[in-house]
């Protein structure tokens, strides 16, 4: 479960500083996060160092008076008081009777804050905090540990400084949540003690600056709020509370520099504080962790099963663009007598195979003008006369055109969905970069690939012609037949081709020795065996199209788009899988 919270977290992080205006919407999310990243690295201390230090820690809102609380609870002046709101804006932790050796297994829960001295310390660098050992005074109440004053909550300043909040929040073997009249029913308290409640850490609460005849009336608000905000009915289940009334030094000083308690409120505090102590269970924490997580985890997913369902889209738009691009093939190409010049080659070459004794030498010089492969006629035609152009490729013609129809459609796809759809426009955004970006290099690509599997069909095309002379070979006549035609047209096909600088394979069929020959099969008993061989060939040619190009080339160089994309921002395209939660992972 850590492994996975963890490989969450860099998620979220990495889109937070993305920059991008979107990803405050992750603001929440990646706050709980970082709690439970933290809460798992404090169960996996006590595993570790299981007698470490108890941790109280103070938390609150502004000008509550929790430095004040620190003070009071070490007797000292350790933790610096202001009246200026978000005056602490670091974690700073105060330990009695305990050693500096043994705060050393602190640093690494704190990470990635940084342990520095007090003089050190700047409001510039909110990625250092503050953890020494101090005297405490003779009325102090606590006996050993360390007391931690947090930065404030609900500040404006407060985002840059939530991650100290919620390293202290984790760290804490005891809460405290103080709170003052004026603060207590601010939504920020609540949705804080919401959070911290779910860890199910010992926690009471301090409400400060309360004259006496305020306090009844205080606390008992405060405890009706508790039951409206968790349902609750029960006074019971409202964790304690202790009142603090407050003095000032003199009547021109604003500062709250101390909490004015009687011996009665002092011993009651110090109870509090023991009696949670001893309640502290660091080994059953993990019980509440693993709640906590598993809560959160349809949450903290939700916006990566957006971007899931934006890649399933865009796998889908693929998908469909390619069937389009199997079905363009198979209509303008296979299907088109204007294009499909495969079969002509084949009887092409079934030309050369024809060889008449005693004519096969004077031949020998033109044959390749007007058979397969078409290759050697167009390089013949264009080097006896350089001023004619090579014939175009009607089949790679073809698969141009399907590839130019195919960008267009994913194009247009990217554009609905950016229009369409507010939650995943970084997806798509980055999907609309990335095929502007990589267009051209799929085309090269692809047109390449294309060249490779037309080389790669050549052998089924003499394959059809080795098949169809072997059955010319099983009926004399008609082989004879085909060889004596062949003999009185082969020169006229010479001329045609040498006028034209080579013929392309479609035209083939209008040469009299192709005519005749193509003839004389289609009306011969070989005419339905023939069909069949066309159609064969067809389908092994579709076969290979769609496999090796369509699907294997450019379809999945189309996938992969969604699944390397360069953005920050996306929690899920460009990162490995992420693995479940278990509790078999845990540290339980």
């Amino acid at each position: 479960m850590n492994n996975s919270v963890a490989d969450l977290l860099a998620r979220y992080t990495r889109a937070i500083n993305s920059g991008d205006p979107q990803a405050a919407n992750l603001i929440d999310s990646y706050n709980t996060l970082r709690l439970a990243d933290a809460a798992l690295d404090k169960q996996s201390l006590n595993r570790s160092v299981p007698d470490h230090p108890l941790q109280v820690v103070v938390i609150g809102p502004t000008q509550a008076g929790k430095s004040t609380l620190c003070n009071l609870l070490l007797d000292t002046n350790a933790a610096g008081i202001s009246a200026l709101a978000g005056y602490t804006v670091h974690a700073q932790g105060f330990a009695t009777n305990v050693d500096d050796a043994q705060l050393t297994s602190l640093t690494e829960l704190m990470l990635p804050l940084i342990r520095v001295h007090s003089s050190e310390l700047s409001a510039e660098n909110l990625q250092h905090y503050l953890l020494e050992t101090v005297q405490a005074g003779q009325n102090s109440l606590i006996d050993q540990g360390v007391v931690w004053d947090s930065p404030d909550f609900d500040s404006i300043e407060s985002s840059g400084y939530r991650g100290a909040v919620l390293q202290s929040v984790a760290m804490a073997d005891v809460l405290v949540l103080m709170v003052s009249k004026d603060k207590y029913a601010d939504k920020s308290v609540w949705d804080m003690l919401r959070l911290v409640r779910r860890l199910g850490k010992p926690l009471f609460v301090c409400i400060n600056k309360l004259d006496e005849k305020d306090r009844q009336t205080v606390v008992d608000s405060f405890q009706r709020r508790h039951n409206e905000q968790f349902g609750t009915t029960n006074d019971a289940d409202v964790p304690d509370i202790i009142a603090l009334p407050f003095v000032r030094n003199d009547a021109t000083d604003n500062t709250d520099h101390a909490i004015n308690i009687d011996a009665d409120t002092r011993n009651a505090l110090r109870a509090l504080l023991q009696r949670h102590a001893s309640e502290t269970d660091r080994s059953g924490q993990n019980l509440h962790i693993n709640q906590f997580i598993e809560d959160h985890w349809p949450e903290w997913m939700a916006p990566i099963e957006l971007e899931s369902d934006a890649q399933n889209s865009w796998q889908h738009a693929v998908d469909t663009a390619i069937a389009d691009a199997k079905d363009r093939y198979a209509t303008r190409y296979l299907n088109n007598p204007q294009k499909y010049d495969t079969f002509n080659k084949a009887i092409a070459e079934l030309l050369t195979l024809l060889e008449i004794p005693g004519l096969a030498g004077t031949l020998v010089a033109t044959r390749n003008l007007v058979t397969w492969p078409a290759r050697k006629l167009f390089g013949i035609g264009k080097s006896m006369t350089q001023r004619i152009a090579e014939p175009a490729d009607q089949e790679l013609e073809v698969l141009d055109l399907i590839l130019e129809q195919t960008l267009t459609s994913l194009q247009g796809h990217i554009l609905v969905q950016l229009q369409e759809t507010q939650d995943t426009q970084a997806f798509w955004s980055s999907m609309q970069k990335a095929i502007t970006e990589q267009k051209l290099d799929i085309r090269e690509r692809y047109t390449q690939r294309a060249s490779e599997v037309q080389k790669e069909f050549e052998p089924k095309i003499e394959a059809a012609a080795q098949q169809l002379y072997g059955q010319l070979q099983s009926q004399p006549a008609l082989l004879n037949t085909l060889r004596a035609a062949r003999v009185s047209t082969d020169a006229a096909a010479v001329v045609l081709a040498v006028k034209s600088g080579g013929l392309a394979a479609a035209d083939l069929i209008i040469a009299p020795a192709m005519l005749s020959v193509t003839t004389l099969l289609t009306e011969s008993a070989l005419g339905q065996y023939m069909e069949r061989s066309k159609n064969q060939l067809k389908s092994e040619q579709q076969a290979l199209i769609d496999s090796a190009l369509l699907e294997k080339e450019l379809g999945n160089r189309l996938s992969s788009l969604s699944a390397n994309l360069n953005n920050d921002q996306l929690l899920l395209a460009g990162h490995d899988p992420l693995p479940e939660p278990s509790r078999n992972n845990s540290l339980s």
